[in-house]
This record gives C-alpha cells, sequence and structure tokens, in this order.
C-alpha cells in the first residue's frame, strides 16, 4: 500500500509540475510560496488545536475563532457570516415546516431532543430540502403573480428569519422544557480522528482564503447574474430574450440563492456554496456511519474534503455542490429506511430526488440513475411502502413544487422542460422548441479512437495522469491520485480476503444495507463510464458522486478490516496521499488564480466586486457607456466582446458568443436580417463592441455583421468612447444617407482588432 501510494504521487508530481505540466509554471510563483506558507501555518495551529488535551468544546471553540480571524484578514468574515445565517434560516424553516406538516408533539419520544442538539441532527438534511424546496416555491408564486423582485424575497427571508431565530434561542436557552441542553454528551475521538478534523478545517479555510479572487469563467458568465437573468423585470417567468442554453437551464440553486446574488460582493454567493461542501462533507460521514461506524465515517469524510474534484466546486457559483448534496441526502434517507427506518425518510428521499432535478440538467440523468436503482431494490425487497398519512405527501409537495415551477420557467421560454443534451430525446417525444432555440444532441467524444481505447485513456488520465487535449477541465476538479490509491487497497483487500465476510455492525440490516449499496453503485458506475466515453470535453465535477462511491466502498471495507498492522500500512500511505491533495487542492481552481487573496486587517469584512467591475470597465475606456447603460437595469444588450467580461455591465448583456455556436443558436447570426429578426424577439436596446475585439483577423464574421447592420440602418446613435462603440437598436430603419454616416463614423472610431 505505500509503494501504491508512492506511485499515486511520484507519477502525477512528475507529469502536473515539470516540463510543460498544467501546473509547473505555478508552482514558482512568489503567491503560490506565500499560499504555501500560509497553509503551512494553518496546519501547525490547527494540529495543536486539535491535539491539544482540551474537551471538544474548546477544540471548537479554538476551531471556530481561528477560522473567523482568517476570514477577517482574507476579507471574506461578512461572507462567511451572512452565508451562515442564510444556511441556518433555511434549516430553520424547514424545521418548522416538517414540523407543522407532520403535527410533530413536543411530548413524543421522537421529539424530547430539540432539532438544535447534535442528538437531534438526524433531521437537518430533512430540514435543509424542506427549507430550501420553501424559498424556492415561494419565489415561483411572486413571479407568477408578477412579484418577482428580489427585494420582496429578501424582506420576506428576513422576516421569517427573525422569528425562527427568535424562537430558536428561546427554545435552546430559556425554554426549561429542553432540560437535556445541558447534558450533551463529549464527542469521543482518537488521535487520528482529530487529526482529520485538523486537516478539513484547513481544505475549508483554503477555499475561503482565495474565494475573492477565484472568480472562475461559469461564475461571471451566469452565476452571479441572476439578477438580470431571472429577476430583472416582473420576475422569472418574464423572457429576458437570452438565447444561450445555460440562461434557461434548470436553475433552482440560483432561485435559491435570489437574497445573496445582487450584494455588492460576490463571495456571499460563493460562501454559501462552501457551507453547502460541508452539509456534503457531513452527510459522506452520515453514510458511512451507517456502514461502518465512528472511525470509517470520519475517514469518509476526510478523504472526501481531500478530493480537488469536489472542494474546488465549493468556491463556483455553479449548482454542483448542491445536486451532490442532494443526491447525498436522497442516498442516506435511502440508507436508513432499508435499515429499519421511517416511512419518512423513504419521503424524504423521494423529495431530495425531486429537488436536485430543480438544480441542473444532468441530475436527470445521474440522479434518476441513483433513484431508479433505489426503487428497483425496494421492489425486489418488497419494501417500497408508498401507502402513507396525507402528511407525508404534503411534505412531499414541497420540493415537487419547487421543481415543477422551475422547469415551467425552462417550459415556457423554450417548449421544452428541460434543455442541454436532452432537447433532441424530448424532440422525439413530441415537444417542440420554440424559436430562436437550438436543439442539442446527445454528446459525442469526436475521438478517432475506439471507444475502448477512449475509456481505458480516461481512465488512465483521471486517475493518475490529467493532461492532455481534453482534460482541461479535470486538473481544476480532479479527483486526483487518491481515488487511485483507494481503489487499489480495495481490491487487494477484497482478493486477499482482508475483509470479514460476515457483516459485523448490524446483522441482517447491515446485509441489507450492503446489498442495497451495491445495487445502487455498480448501475451508477456503468452510468458514468458511459458518459466518459461519450464526452466530448470531460468535466472532473460530473463525476462528483462517483467519487463518493467509491470512498464509501472503501471505506466499509476499512470498518470491518481485522489485521491492525494492514489498517497502520493503509493509513501511512494515505497520510502521504492527503498531503499530496493538499498541494493540488492549493494550486488548482476553477479560474486558475494563484495563491490567496492579499491579507487586510481594515476594511468592510468584505471585497465590493461589484465596484472592482466597473473599475474594469472605466479603465477600458467605457465609463460613459457605463452609466448610460446603468440608468435602467432592464436594458437589454448584445455585446460584443471578449466573454465573460463583457458581461459585467450592470444590466441584462448577452455576448455574441452566447448567441452563436455552441451555446446558441448559429442560424441567428448566418445573415443580417436573422440576427435583426432575433433583436426584435429578444427586445434588444443596445449593441455594444468591445475596442480591439473585433475586426479583419478576429472575429471576422461578427465585425462584418455588425457592419451589415449598420449600413442597412438597424442601429443608430452610435457612441464611441477610447475605442468602443455603443449604438440603439433602431425601432425603424433609419434612412440609407444616415445608416451610410453612421458606418463612415463606425470604420473611423472603433477600434477594430490589431489596431
Amino acid at each position: 500500500m505505500v509503494i501504491t501510494a508512492a506511485v499515486s504521487v511520484l507519477l502525477p508530481s512528475v507529469i502536473l509540475f515539470t516540463g510543460d505540466g498544467f501546473l509547473a509554471a505555478y508552482i514558482g510563483l512568489a503567491q503560490s510560496g506565500k499560499m504555501l506558507a500560509e497553509i503551512g501555518l494553518m496546519c501547525a495551529l490547527y494540529g495543536v488545536i486539535w491535539l491539544l488535551p482540551w474537551s471538544a468544546g474548546k477544540r471548537l471553540l479554538a476551531s471556530a475563532l481561528l477560522a473567523a480571524a482568517l476570514c477577517w484578514l482574507h476579507v471574506v468574515f461578512l461572507p462567511m457570516l451572512v452565508s451562515a445565517l442564510y444556511l441556518g434560516f433555511l434549516l430553520l424553516l424547514g424545521r418548522f415546516l416538517q414540523r407543522a406538516l407532520l403535527r410533530l408533539k413536543k411530548a413524543g419520544a421522537s421529539d424530547r431532543q430539540p432539532a438544535l442538539l447534535p442528538e437531534a441532527g438526524a433531521e437537518w438534511p430533512a430540514y435543509f430540502l424542506l427549507g430550501s424546496s420553501a424559498v424556492i416555491a415561494v419565489y415561483c408564486i411572486l413571479s407568477a403573480a408578477g412579484l418577482g423582485q428580489i427585494s420582496l424575497l429578501r424582506v420576506l427571508c428576513v422576516c421569517a428569519g427573525a422569528c425562527l431565530y427568535a424562537g430558536a434561542f428561546r427554545s435552546f436557552f430559556l425554554n426549561k422544557a429542553f432540560p437535556e441542553r445541558k447534558g450533551i454528551p463529549a464527542l469521543s475521538a482518537s488521535p487520528l480522528m482529530r487529526l482529520g478534523a485538523a486537516y478539513m478545517m484547513v481544505m475549508f479555510l483554503i477555499q475561503a482564503a482565495r474565494m475573492n479572487i477565484a472568480l472562475d469563467f461559469d461564475t461571471l458568465w451566469y452565476g452571479v447574474r441572476s439578477e438580470y437573468i431571472l429577476a430583472a423585470g416582473k420576475g422569472m417567468y418574464e423572457n429576458p430574450g437570452l438565447v444561450g442554453m445555460v440562461y434557461v437551464y434548470s436553475k433552482g440553486f440560483e432561485v435559491l440563492t435570489l437574497p445573496l446574488c445582487d450584494l455588492a460582493s460576490h463571495s456571499y454567493l460563493l460562501f454559501f456554496n462552501l457551507w453547502l461542501s460541508v452539509l456534503g462533507l457531513w452527510m459522506m460521514f452520515r453514510i458511512a456511519r451507517l456502514f461502518a461506524g465512528q472511525e470509517a465515517a470520519a475517514l469518509a469524510a476526510v478523504c472526501t474534503a481531500a478530493l480537488p474534484g469536489i472542494m474546488n466546486m465549493a468556491i463556483s457559483a455553479k449548482p454542483d455542490i448542491i445536486t451532490w448534496t442532494l443526491q447525498l441526502i436522497m442516498m442516506e434517507r435511502f440508507f436508513r429506511y432499508v435499515d429499519g427506518g421511517r416511512q419518512l425518510d423513504l419521503f424524504q428521499a423521494a423529495g431530495a430526488f425531486l429537488l436536485s432535478l430543480a438544480m441542473k440538467p444532468t441530475s436527470l440523468v445521474f440522479s434518476t440513475a441513483l433513484f431508479g436503482m433505489m426503487g428497483i431494490f425496494l421492489l425486489a425487497a418488497g419494501r417500497l411502502a408508498l401507502l402513507a398519512p396525507a402528511s407525508h405527501w404534503g411534505l412531499l409537495a414541497v420540493p415537487a413544487a419547487a421543481l415543477a415551477g422551475i422547469w415551467a420557467r425552462t417550459m415556457l421560454i423554450t417548449g421544452m422542460p428541460v434543455t442541454s443534451v436532452f432537447t433532441g430525446i424530448l424532440a422525439r417525444l413530441g415537444f417542440e422548441m420554440k424559436y430562436p432555440f437550438a436543439t442539442g444532441s446527445l454528446p459525442q467524444n469526436w475521438q478517432e479512437e475506439s471507444s475502448l481505447h477512449v475509456l481505458a485513456r480516461r481512465l488512465f488520465q483521471m486517475l493518475l495522469a490529467p493532461e492532455g487535449e481534453d482534460m482541461g477541465h479535470v486538473i481544476i476538479a480532479w479527483g486526483s491520485s487518491l481515488l487511485f490509491f483507494l481503489l487499489i487497497c480495495l481490491v487487494l483487500f477484497s482478493m486477499g480476503g482482508a475483509v470479514r465476510k460476515q457483516a459485523c455492525f448490524a446483522g441482517d440490516g447491515n446485509a441489507a444495507l450492503k446489498r442495497s449499496f451495491h445495487v445502487i453503485a455498480w448501475p451508477f458506475l456503468a452510468v458514468n463510464l458511459i458518459s466518459l466515453v461519450m464526452l466530448y470535453q470531460v468535466d472532473g465535477n460530473y463525476f462528483m458522486m462517483l467519487y463518493s462511491l467509491l470512498i464509501l466502498a472503501v471505506c466499509m471495507a476499512v470498518g470491518r478490516w481485522k489485521d491492525k498492522s494492514l489498517k497502520k500500512c493503509f493509513y501511512a500511505g494515505l497520510g502521504l496521499l492527503l498531503a499530496f491533495n493538499m498541494l493540488i487542492t492549493a494550486e488548482t481552481n476553477w479560474a486558475w488564480s494563484c495563491g490567496f487573496s492579499d491579507i487586510r486587517l481594515l476594511h468592510k469584512g468584505r471585497v465590493n466586486h461589484r465596484a472592482l467591475q466597473q473599475e474594469r470597465l472605466w479603465a477600458g475606456g467605457n465609463a460613459q457607456i457605463w452609466l448610460t447603460l446603468s440608468e435602467d437595469p432592464q436594458n437589454r444588450v448584445i455585446a460584443f466582446g471578449n466573454h465573460p467580461f463583457c458581461l459585467e455591465f450592470p444590466c441584462n448583456v448577452q455576448s455574441y458568443k452566447d448567441i452563436t455556436a455552441p451555446w446558441g443558436n448559429v442560424d441567428l447570426v448566418e445573415s443580417p436580417e436573422a440576427f435583426e429578426a432575433y433583436m426584435d424577439y429578444a427586445g434588444t436596446d443596445y449593441v455594444y463592441a468591445q475596442a480591439g475585439f473585433i475586426g479583419p483577423g478576429s472575429w471576422e464574421w461578427s465585425y462584418g455583421l455588425l457592419r451589415q447592420m449598420i449600413a442597412r440602418g438597424s442601429l443608430e446613435e452610435l457612441f464611441f468612447e477610447e475605442g468602443n462603440m455603443l449604438a440603439r437598436v433602431a425601432g425603424q430603419r433609419i434612412p440609407e444617407e444616415k445608416a451610410l454616416e453612421n458606418l463612415a463614423a463606425f470604420d473611423a472610431y472603433y477600434q477594430t482588432a490589431g489596431q
């Protein structure tokens, strides 16, 4: 195992950090050196905190204070605090709704412990599920009524949150009906488990410390622009006139985070995602504990926290983390039900499945694969119990309403409930795609190799060597060679008989659990392998749940190992991989930024990203253009500029790249007539051309298209500022003489590419 660990570290190190490796240029930068030194200091401090003979309460307090201090120094203190309060509000809202729906009695045996105590933490995942569904459903209702303003949703959340927090404070600290609050047992943990906790804290803070400078392409493209995509007018059901598929995807996560999306700092959104990753780690802990006990549960959480393919997604405003977390909640509730849990667990698993479908289109494949195999297992075992109280169905209705509301938006705008690669399939089923959207198709890898060769090569690349043309999106969210190490250990010791054949924790119930895990895991592996072959561009984050299932399988095996010497060898190799993964995680992220954000002592508690975006646009010669467009956030603009930075004007902007292939519909840009028809459909107010972006030799087709539209009189009131151009879309074509004057002005004052 130690040899396997050494190979798992040395081979990727040579490939990534030497020669032309992806990370060779990053590791030697001064920012990288400073970051690694600070990480070393974090490791030392948290190692001391968690290894000193303190009580659990003192360790937690010291860890929290140090984390808060580091968040302050890296100017993410307010995003950390506000996003935590919002997550707490969702939990409390879900707690309130579940108790109301199920008519829980405080005097009942199952309700003696308040939901805020660790012993009652089993219901927190269900609370998050229900609270999140409720907020999404409320905004859908507000939008349907024409009241879909972010300010109104935020006021409702603040008022409800104040009441819920006040009630929770009273229950937890003042209400004598909860005397158990003084008798919370201390959590016992071995030195290895305490080191694991320290490791997870450092991995969490690595993401927090660079959050302000790690705004990635997709985050800037659509993740932080929900106020213009979903709420610029009367609500999410108003057609924003945007043709790019990312604008009409399932937008459950974006709706859920609307109260945070228009604040000065984008880190409010990113930190909320980081908190969700903590919830996901906790779910991994809970699932592994069901199968193999406390030590294996801690191992599962630590290994998951070590994966860049999961933790690097935590500082992106993409819905991958919440989808993964909901899938884990679905699995945990299902396994609880199989292990003799309540019928309510089964309904909560179904609710998590429904809500995950509202988060991103690809969950229709991966969540359905998981949930479908759960249903098959329950049917085969004769345990699919659908006769339930009305309160259970009422609880399921909340996420169902959220899903219906989210899919209704996509249906109203595009004519199909789900977009992305599924539009071709839906078209065959009778759905009709509306103008101006293009029908997509299932992905193809466009490789000359055989499918078997593609699969073998990509598996090797993803496990040990993420280099190559189709691995650019893997290294920034890599599952890492830790998975190779875990896979080899699992195979070796399963073959060698190191794993006991008999269940050792829960008798027949544990055997049923193991069977249910295999029924889910093997078909899900097959689905992932098929997608790995079919995809042209492989993204590491597509396989987050597969990583999680492998970790759970290894933890189940470790929990049953007899030989202590084998465990020591395993943990020695694992320690080497965990250190390597900390380095890989620190050096990679979706934005390809290097190092941490600057340390500052005096500040407002957050970075004003919107002010920085304004400064960047003004520095590019767009001051007056910015002022013109900012007068009305509902201005609709088509930008011929550097995507996604040309989208940073404070209004509804889409780029030329949004409109054409592969993200939009290439038919819309084939002629000036087609483009003008699309502008009329979209209600476009302005066309913007960034200085130096288009011209002979650079986006020549779009340059010619823009000149033709000016010559045809489709654009008027041309304004030039330091080589940039802003033109108003003419309601009616202007006279030919004026149009030719405008074209001459464009040729004279617009700075083409290469000038």
